[in-house]
């Protein structure tokens, strides 16, 4: 078991940054209580507590709480739980759903200093890859199992990637630990219980190596997706949500894909398939200067308009034509649309007692007609968006500011000619629109 040891040692070791306090997402299975007793046996001795998060999804996951205290506590680890709820989602399994439930309530639960560590092993990464290809990712998904990534304001790490559970089963055997069988991964309609219980055996029996192999293999694809980063980043344009088509357009076909990846990534938007990118890549060639585009895929959208590419989350609800908000500058407003506040500036702006009394908060409903400060005339509203180049999906959404019946700012484009006579006045304010989509 020194070499076990000694291994763990040095992968944290390799952790970017020093630390000495690490946390251990404890389930009581296998591999993370074996991955508990060997912090335990390091010398010198780190500061380790165990995190369990109870998904309350089986009759006994109170009982396995119980046990993964008691351990916890066998080993001289601090321990801390918490039961969460899992909520169905339409379109997400229910292992996909437990994880992110999981890992939201493990980032609540680590505190500043410490490493969040999880016993994903060499075997892991194998069922990972192997999924991920059967499912046609690229080369972003088989990385696999990433080592080591940021995690709220700390780091997450796998210090047992190169561990087969072989290896972790004579660990466990050897110190005569006890650990928790879960009856739900046995279940083969999950699909990596699947791939654990009825491929990987076969594959490890033909190929010994396999995983340790796949480790090598999923390395390579970080360094490969590296490259792919950095051809990206020369590609890319100043506005990674507003991409002009025709730079894009310019582009090979497979480095226009890579860019779209990219810009979709570094946006925190899900990556299409490659189904979707296609027809995403194919909507690039719309030529009317009015036309309408939009590319949707699960959690995320693509809209072109007047020759850009719009990529963003799609648009929840809107508040709608008949609802009627306030906002001053003590009282910001906030819906679906974005958040409203008013922040002070010299020069042109609404007003100190306008400010000061609030404004009425609505929406377009057809039909209103404007005169921007510093414009000759009044016009339709419809027009002065039209010809600053408003996105169509967004005209509907930003919010207007009404002094009575009287519409005196739209959004943060413009403010009314009626502020004219106060323009001189130190005191005015501005409206500052965010959280809302690109335009």
């Amino acid at each position: 078991m020194d070499r076990f040891l000694d291994s763990l040692a040095r992968g944290l070791g390799e952790l970017p940054g020093p630390s000495d306090r690490y946390a251990v997402a404890f389930s009581g299975g296998l591999d993370s209580t074996v991955l508990l007793a060997a912090l335990n046996r390091l010398k010198p001795r780190l500061r380790v507590r165990a995190l369990h998060i109870d998904h309350g999804l089986h009759p006994d996951s109170a009982t396995w709480e119980r046990h993964c205290c008691n351990v916890a506590m066998a080993l001289g680890a601090g321990y801390e739980s918490r039961r969460c709820v899992v909520e169905k989602v339409a379109g997400e399994s229910l292992e996909a759903q437990a994880r992110r439930v999981r890992y939201r309530a493990l980032k609540a639960l680590v505190v500043s200093g410490e490493t969040l560590l999880t016993a994903h092993h060499a075997d892991d990464q194998l069922e990972t890859v192997m999924l991920r290809l059967l499912r046609g990712t690229g080369v972003r998904g088989l990385r696999g199992i990433a080592r080591v990534q940021r995690f709220g304001s700390g780091l997450l790490a796998r210090p047992l990637l190169g561990v087969t559970r072989q290896e972790l089963l004579a660990a466990a055997q050897a110190w005569d630990l006890e650990w928790l069988e879960d009856p739900s991964n046995q279940d083969a309609r999950f699909d990596r219980n699947y791939v654990r219980a009825k491929l990987v055996p076969r594959i490890m029996a033909r190929w010994p190596a396999a995983a340790r192999t796949a480790g090598r293999a999923a390395r390579q694809m970080v360094d490969a997706q590296e490259i792919l980063d950095e051809a990206a980043a020369a590609d890319a344009t100043d506005d990674p949500v507003r991409i002009n088509c025709a730079a894009l357009l310019e582009l090979s076909a497979a480095r226009r894909r890579n860019l779209l990846r990219y810009s979709i990534v570094n946006l925190g938007l899900p990556v299409p398939d490659s189904r979707q990118l296609d027809t995403l890549v194919e909507a690039l060639r719309v030529r009317r200067l009015d036309a309408q585009t939009r590319v949707q895929w699960p959690g995320g959208e693509a809209r072109i308009y007047r020759g850009h590419l719009y990529l963003f989350r799609p648009l929840p609800r809107g508040s709608g034509t008949r609802y009627t908000g306030e906002v001053s500058r003590s009282r910001p407003w906030s819906g679906p649309e974005g958040t409203l506040t008013l922040v002070r500036r010299s020069g042109c702006g609404l007003p100190e007692p306008w400010a000061e009394e609030g404004f009425g908060v609505r929406f377009r409903v057809g039909g209103e007609r404007f005169k921007p400060l510093g414009r000759r005339h009044s016009r339709p509203l419809k027009k002065w968006l039209q010809e600053a180049g408003v996105p169509p999906w967004l005209r509907a959404r930003i919010p207007l500011l009404y002094r009575g019946d009287e519409l005196v700012a739209v959004g943060d484009l413009w403010v009314s000619a009626a502020v004219a006579p106060f323009s001189e006045s130190p005191s005015n304010w501005q409206v500052r629109w965010t959280d809302h989509p690109p335009y």
